[in-house]
């Protein structure tokens, strides 16, 4: 079995598994000539590619790759620098950080010293309203038990006359004579004083 490839009506490439005859063997010697191997290429195909391959690199090289490696250069310092900035960012932060929580101390501070002034002069307030309402109330309380001193003497008083005025009723009834009230007064006060 043969297998042949053929490319514009050449052969260029041709296989065969075994060989039953001297006329095949002549035969493919004469077909072999005229092959073209597609793996090696010709000396005008290598001298081609390696202008090409060389005004390429030389494009590569010194057209091509300095704007990109410039961008690459900016980009990283572009990086760089927002690193820096970030890192001073992060600086700030902590310094303003520290000084808001400094700040707020301060403030916690002086807001306890306000409360507590606060509280010392509402206690101090409290005590002088305190005071003067006990003032007041002995005040009334005094007015009071005096009134109540004289409203007791005045009733004393007025009991005294009509106790002695019973009692002198009474007694005068009892015994059937009557009594004189202002000789029988001192008697009568003795034993309402006792």
């Amino acid at each position: 079995m043969t297998i042949q490839v053929t490319l514009d009506n050449e052969v260029v490439f041709r296989y065969a598994e075994d060989e039953h005859s001297e006329e095949d063997g002549a035969h493919s010697e004469e077909a072999d000539e005229g092959i073209v191997n597609p793996v090696i290429p010709e000396i005008n195909e290598i001298f081609w590619a390696a202008l090409f391959f060389f005004a390429l690199w030389a494009l590569m090289k010194w057209v091509l790759l300095p704007p990109l490696m410039a961008g690459r250069e900016e980009r990283a310092n572009k990086i760089r620098a927002a690193r820096d900035a970030a890192g001073s960012v992060d600086a700030d932060l902590g310094e303003a950080t520290s000084n808001y929580d400094a700040k707020i101390s301060a403030a916690r501070e002086e807001a306890n010293s306000i409360v507590a002034t606060a509280r010392e002069e509402a206690d101090a307030h409290r005590r002088e309203l305190q005071a003067a309402a006990d003032a007041e109330i002995a005040d009334l309380r005094a007015s009071a038990d005096g009134e109540l001193a004289q409203a007791r003497a005045n009733a004393l008083n007025q009991m005294r006359g009509d106790v002695g005025d019973l009692a002198v009723d009474a007694a005068g009834k009892v015994i059937g004579a009557d009594l004189d009230r202002q000789a029988q007064q001192s008697i009568i006060d003795r034993v309402l004083n006792s």
